[in-house]
């Protein structure tokens, strides 16, 4: 595929204390009125570990091809490691692609919603967060095939019952919320595939037309106005689905490598799955004893989680460091 590829990262200062300062109010007008998941507003998942800098340098390495990087941010944030000088990158604010009566907004899930209206971006983009990284030079056949056709990677996922569904995170069931509307707007089973968390790719024309289905436009439209995420809104993953169903994506199945305490049954798993598990995402909340599995991945993530303390952040930190040593051009 010849045409520009772009990447889209989503990013956030949570030590800023305008941001925090509007989160706490916004948080004690809302609470008890609007049923948000129970992990919406964990430390976690604004808390920002420097791994910004590290992806992009992780970009810079091993895919030079990227066209143009966009950081979406609010509040007037700007990385202050970031050359804003380069013409490759460009730090787009909430309130540029999002409605007014949207903002302000803590809610990553209603500001993907919105990423078509970004001012130039490409028809295909990759979707990154902060903590996902390249690990091997990848071309663009690695996302998309010739026909310009999302290469999607996926996790195989049971159908969660109702009663087992309601002891998931909100993560888990905005996916089954999406799982739930395509497999309804299509009359397809889409509850075997889940996300694999990695570097996923879009096409900006099919993201608009799901957007606009008669059929979700309205829960599209009353879920980008949720200012905290909760249980109901639809995971990203429905763009891919919406995608696989129309003939815009292939589905590939992810499968990470098996480590761990049956040696032998994870070499026959790994030898089974040699050519998949060697071009499957790697997905780590802690890098101890998991660095082997790391560096054999095409891609990885370090998610930050609850479980997370700082002995662990520093640990993380360090390979980082470690792992992508050199200064890039998207730094001052």
């Amino acid at each position: 595929m010849k045409d520009k590829i772009d990447i889209v990262y989503l990013w956030v200062d949570g030590t800023d204390e305008n941001w925090r300062a509007e989160k706490e109010k916004w948080l004690q007008k809302i609470t008890g009125k609007v049923p948000m998941g129970r992990d919406s507003v964990a430390k976690e998942r604004f808390r920002d570990n420097g791994e910004l800098m590290y992806s992009m340098r992780s970009v810079a390495e091993y895919a030079p091809w990227v066209n143009h990087i966009y950081i979406i941010t609010g509040f007037n944030q700007v990385p202050k490691w970031l050359n804003t000088k380069n013409k490759r990158v460009s730090v787009i604010q909430d309130t540029d692609i999002m409605p007014a009566d949207a903002l302000p907004t803590f809610n990553s899930a209603t500001i993907e919603k919105c990423l078509v209206n970004i001012p130039g971006l490409s028809e295909h983009f990759l979707l990154m967060n902060d903590d996902m990284f390249f690990n091997k030079h990848l071309s663009p056949s690695h996302f998309y095939d010739a026909k310009g056709r999302a290469k999607y990677r996926y996790c195989s996922l049971h159908k969660f019952d109702p009663e087992e569904l309601k002891t998931k995170s909100s993560y888990e069931q905005q996916i089954f919320a999406a799982q739930t509307a395509i497999s309804k707007l299509f009359n397809r089973n889409m509850f075997k595939y889940s996300s694999s968390h990695g570097i996923d790719p879009y096409i900006k024309s099919s993201m608009q037309k799901c957007l606009n289905e008669p059929e979700l436009r309205d829960d599209f439209q009353s879920q980008i106005r949720n200012k905290f995420r909760t249980s109901q809104e639809y995971q990203r993953i429905i763009f891919n689905y919406y995608d696989f169903v129309t003939g815009r994506a292939k589905f590939i199945h992810a499968r990470a490598r098996k480590y761990g305490r049956h040696k032998i049954l994870n070499t026959i798993y790994n030898a089974l799955h040699f050519f998949s598990t060697r071009k499957s995402n790697v997905y780590v909340s802690n890098v101890v004893g998991k660095t082997d599995l790391l560096l054999r991945a095409p891609t990885f993530c370090i998610n930050d989680g609850p479980e997370n303390d700082n002995d662990i952040l520093r640990q993380n930190a360090e390979f980082l460091h470690s792992r992508f040593p050199n200064k890039s051009e998207f730094e001052k």
